[in-house]
């Protein structure tokens, strides 16, 4: 009986003895750090990791050479013959591109989809008989590569006649932006330009509106403005940024479209 209690005792101390090994063991793995502020959500992260995004700027500014189209073009002038937006996937592919951004609408007011709410669109061009629909050919050969796909609709619209009605042209602006994120899924990122003509006519753009519904229908895409709130600039259109350029930002000192915002988009802390 008493070497029966002998080993019992051997057992629990060595039983002890290695709890205590383990505890010890544990309090010598160091708590990780806390992280260091602000933290890039998942689709952010993913914007940093993709390095080369190729952008496609086509439209009736294709037919005129202009940068920046009147508004006045004819829908006509909109026939482009052999349209093979799969070569555009394929040039993408082999380049190693992993995003493709269309201009669905420029400062023109073009629209290259079939929208409901204009008739200046490719409903109205001699393309396809105006049955047409550039946004999704192009949508159809960047996910048939695996290539994510992105959307640029212009603010300023410098055809429509609701443009300097702040009411009638938002609503209109929601109207068409609902339209494309219904129509088109899966789209990743989406561009709102401030870009506009000084002498332009002056409209309140509903910026919390608009970013509210993008994420309301599309939760995981990348918003990108002058002033984010997802994405922005790196550098400027020269291609050029900032040394060390850590794309963080203080929102608070941007605003989407100011006139200063050209010296602000090197800024790099």
């Amino acid at each position: 009986m008493a070497r029966l209690w002998c080993s019992f005792f051997i057992f629990i101390s060595l039983l002890l003895q290695q709890n205590k090994i383990c505890m010890s063991l544990l309090e010598q793995v160091p708590s990780p750090p806390l992280p260091i502020l602000p933290l890039p959500t998942y689709a952010q992260l993913k914007w940093q990791q993709r390095e080369i995004i190729m952008f496609l700027h086509f439209g009736v500014n294709t037919y005129t050479d202009r940068e920046w189209g009147t508004g006045h073009e004819s829908p006509s002038i909109f026939n482009p013959i052999g349209l093979n937006t799969t070569q555009w996937a394929n040039v993408a592919e082999e380049a190693g591109i992993s995003l493709m951004i269309l201009t669905a609408k420029h400062h023109d007011g073009f629209c290259l989809w079939p929208s409901k709410y204009t008739k200046h669109s490719v409903i109205s061009s001699t393309w396809q008989n105006g049955k047409g629909d550039v946004v999704q050919e192009f949508v159809n050969a960047a996910t048939n590569k695996g290539i994510d796909v992105g959307i640029y609709l212009s603010p300023w619209d410098r055809h429509d006649s609701r443009y300097g009605d702040d009411l009638l042209y938002n609503e209109y602006y929601l109207a068409q932006l609902q339209e494309l994120l219904k129509k088109y899924q899966d789209v990743r990122e989406i561009w709102f330009d401030g870009a506009k003509d000084p002498k332009a006519q002056n409209v309140s753009y509903y910026f919390s509106d608009w970013f509210s519904m993008v994420k309301e229908l599309q939760s995981s895409i990348n918003i990108f403005s002058d002033a984010g709130p997802d994405v922005r600039w790196v550098g400027g259109e020269t291609g050029t940024a900032g040394d060390t350029c850590w794309s963080t930002i203080n929102r608070t000192s941007l605003a989407i479209g100011a006139s200063n915002i050209t010296e602000l988009l090197l800024i790099t802390m």
